[in-house]
């Protein structure tokens, strides 16, 4: 076990801080439902709806729905 430590060490990555917006961007939707303000810190983190796909199995299809489109009505604004 000791003799892997300085593998373990070496080989640690810091977590991508893009996975904790994208929680956060989750939790407003699925605890707050407020698609307001996900929207507003996916605009301020220049985060893409594919990234949010990719990383995250808890967003139903119909709330990816309803984001996407509020991003689509909100996008001129």
């Amino acid at each position: 076990m000791q003799e892997d430590m300085p593998n373990f060490i070496s080989n640690f990555k810091e977590e991508d801080p893009i996975n904790k917006i994208i929680f956060n961007i989750i939790s407003l939707i699925k605890t707050n439902h407020d698609y307001e303000l996900a929207i507003d810190l996916i605009k301020q983190n220049n985060i893409k709806l594919e990234d949010i796909v990719s990383r995250s199995v808890r967003l139903s299809l119909v709330d990816f729905v309803k984001l996407a489109d509020l991003m689509i009505l909100n996008k001129g604004k």
